[in-house]
């Protein structure tokens, strides 16, 4: 999701992706969480995000490599770079955890789909979107602590203001290297969905929100409790996202698969060999290193990525390269899209 909500201002929100079918959920009693949503071991309680000035249009430790073609033309033509965020939950870079106003509910999705299908060198995610976790509720209730955040923030039509945004099922069809092939130069990540979680069905997100400036997304706008919220009805992660994940593995050992890039090369939990939690220093400038790590049933010493504390949280550019051609047809309808709300968000909007 792209956008940022403050005291008493409108911000632009450009679109992410399309949903074109929608799936009503069950809406529970207004608690933070599912059960399941606990995570293992005695995790931090503090992001670091990104500072302001960090550039998008080069790979770096704690970087993030973007050559999303809406978002430069949005940008006047020039690379994104990040801006300072003062959501009061942000301190210096410090994320603090607790302090982040969760949009509240606990919606349960009883007609969560998704399937993996091999084929030759392919891996292929069939699915709606949905998850099999509970949700914060969506639309954002007026008069909860997250609502304000959000009734700032500029939608589409016929939202207006991204309060107003319900979760929704769509197509999700995306197709990925069965085997994928490590390089030396990095890529850079072309689309706003920057990869699948297998775990649950949803996708992931580049991390990187419009407001006043480019902000990092969990510093500037409310998630749900488990760091996922929705943009053109799309549930999708940022930042802390496995926190409701069904498997997240021992705290003693090395974290289990969380999904995939979109080049192919698995996303792991924040635990590498001996359930040491990794940092950026431990990683490279797409985030992710060499290991020993189960695949495809097997042990098996290869390149993966890591999900983390610390900006960009996940892949930060990609070590491999995404399928050409393959998921064009999907990502058209997507760029389509976008392009009309970048568009529309050149003049102010009102609700």
């Amino acid at each position: 999701m792209l956008g940022k909500a403050a005291r008493g201002k409108r911000f632009g929100l450009v679109a992410c992706m399309v949903a074109v079918a929608c799936t009503t959920g069950v809406v529970q009693p207004a608690l933070s969480h599912d059960p399941t949503a606990e995570p293992q071991g005695n995790w931090t309680q503090v992001f670091k995000t990104v500072a302001a000035g960090t550039p998008t249009n080069r790979p770096g430790r704690g970087l993030q490599y973007l050559c999303i073609d809406e978002l430069t033309q949005f940008n006047g033509g020039k690379p994104p770079v990040f801006s300072e965020t003062d959501s009061p939950w942000v301190h210096g870079l410090n994320v603090v955890i607790s302090e982040i106003p969760y949009v509240e509910g606990r919606v349960r999705w009883e007609n969560h789909r998704f399937k993996q299908v091999l084929k030759g060198n392919t891996r292929r995610f069939i699915g709606n979107g949905l998850p099999n976790h509970v949700t914060g509720e969506f639309p954002v209730r007026k008069g909860t602590a997250a609502y304000p955040y959000y009734e700032s923030a500029i939608a589409d039509s016929p939202y207006f203001t991204a309060d107003r945004i319900p979760i929704a099922a769509y197509d999700l069809d995306i197709t990925i290297p069965r085997n994928p092939k490590y390089h030396d130069k990095p890529t850079c990540i072309n689309q706003l969905v920057s990869g699948v979680a297998t775990q649950t069905g949803v996708v992931w997100h580049a991390n990187i929100a419009l407001g006043e400036g480019w902000v990092d997304p969990i510093a500037a706008l409310p998630t749900d409790i488990c760091f996922g919220h929705p943009y053109d009805k799309e549930y999708h992660y940022h930042g802390w996202s496995w926190k409701c994940f069904p498997d997240q593995g021992k705290p003693w050992r090395h974290s289990p698969l969380f999904g995939y890039a979109l080049d192919g090369f698995g996303i792991y939990g924040p635990l590498s060999a001996g359930g040491k939690v990794v940092t950026n220093a431990d990683l490279d400038e797409c985030h992710g290193h060499f290991g020993v790590v189960d695949w495809d049933g097997k042990k098996r010493f290869m390149y993966h990525y890591h999900l983390n504390y610390e900006f960009p949280y996940g892949p930060g550019c990609l070590r491999g390269r995404p399928l050409e051609k393959v998921n064009d047809a999907m990502l058209k309808e997507i760029s389509v899209r976008r392009r009309a709300a970048t568009a529309q968000h050149a003049e102010p909007q009102t609700p």
